[in-house]
């Protein structure tokens, strides 16, 4: 009888879930889960690696548009932002660039220079497809403009600078694009977007290799049978269920209100035009102002500029 229950295996929590994604790679003890990750995505070398905001308060598990997402520094030189969005990816273009500019003014009010200032990266990752890019993970840097022959000065450069400032990063992760297409290399980035992305064959094919994947997967099991844990993900998810709904609902009566309020202008400047129309017919047929007006009710300013018109 305990081997069986042993053998039964747990319901395996998403980490799509940005409250799963959290605990496990922000949790106290789980920087090294976090730097394998971080080093995958980023394709660099982190010596070190500190989480700015490991804990989850309380209040913001049960806020419907509150933000999990997780703050770290590495190398003592980068600060960076890195979340899971799913189903919320509504003018993300701009909310990166927000979340980046609270980075930067955040670090540098203990700057003592401009110069101090660290660079900064925001990682999104989402389940969506919300760019139209042939790539599962795109990088964007704050670009030049390509130079207008009106506006070029020969200054003797060979090749122009295409970045304004490397201080700046942006990868937008999209997984159902790298889901879609099976992975060409299956390298470490690719198996932690499979595991994210809740794909069982890469997951069972890493419990069998040692290592921070492995590791991330021992904890996610171990989360998913925790009924506190449980609970937890499944009000939020709730929360987040009804809120969509509500603002679905408010959305289709929105529109019905704007459909039924776009009739009645319609009709109304409907009869209008016919209201014009017969007041042109009249003042051709040179009946008195006075009668036009009190037949049709149309106003002596507006009957006078279609006289005039």
């Amino acid at each position: 009888m305990e081997n069986k229950k042993k053998e039964q295996k747990v319901d395996m929590l998403p980490l799509t879930s940005d409250y799963v994604f959290k605990r496990i790679f922000s949790k106290g003890g789980n920087e090294r889960i976090l730097k394998s990750l971080l080093e995958a995505i980023l394709e660099i070398k982190i010596q070190k690696i500190e989480v700015k905001n490991p804990e989850i308060p309380k209040e913001t598990i049960k806020e419907k548009l509150s933000v999990l997402d997780i703050k770290a520094e590495i190398n003592e030189n980068i600060i960076l932002d890195i979340e899971m969005q799913v189903g919320n990816t509504t003018a993300i273009d701009k909310r990166l660039v927000v979340y980046s500019s609270k980075l930067v003014s955040g670090d540098i009010k203990v700057a003592e220079e401009y110069l101090d200032a660290k660079n900064t990266i925001v990682i999104c990752i989402t389940t969506d497809n919300i760019l139209k890019r042939n790539a599962y993970m795109s990088v964007a840097k704050l670009k030049f403009e390509e130079t207008q022959e009106k506006r070029y000065v020969n200054m003797g450069d060979k090749k122009e600078e295409e970045n304004l400032t490397d201080m700046v990063s942006y990868y937008i992760i999209e997984l159902t694009k790298l889901k879609e297409n099976k992975p060409r290399t299956a390298d470490l980035l690719e198996k932690w977007l499979l595991i994210i992305g809740g794909d069982a064959e890469m997951m069972e094919r890493c419990r069998k290799e040692e290592g921070e994947i492995k590791e991330a997967i021992e904890q996610l099991e171990e989360m998913s049978a925790d009924e506190k844990e449980r609970e937890i993900y499944e009000q939020r998810e709730k929360g987040r269920l009804i809120y969509n709904t509500e603002m679905n609902e408010a959305r289709r009566k929105g529109l019905e209100e704007g459909k039924k309020l776009g009739e009645k202008i319609g009709e109304k400047n409907g009869k209008k035009e016919k209201t014009v129309e017969i007041a042109k017919k009249l003042l051709e047929k040179n009946i008195d102002i006075e009668i036009i007006i009190e037949t049709t009710g149309i106003t002596k300013e507006e009957l006078e500029t279609l006289k005039n018109g």
